[in-house]
């Protein structure tokens, strides 16, 4: 996706964004069930390393 301003967001990107958001609501302690956001937190984390490296 491109905007006016001509800036890229990529998948990497994206996947920082998701990233970051797991790990505040990790932080704050919001409870969502048996799925542990801090372990999504850090799979978005070296996802985004991965498709850099990958070139997706």
């Amino acid at each position: 996706m491109t905007n006016r301003s001509g800036s890229n967001i990529g998948v990497r990107t994206v996947f920082l964004i998701i990233a970051i958001i797991c790990f505040i609501v990790a932080a704050l302690g919001i409870d969502v069930g048996k799925v542990s956001i801090l372990a999504v937190g850090l799979a978005f984390f070296a996802g985004a390393f991965l498709v850099e490296e990958l070139h997706i």
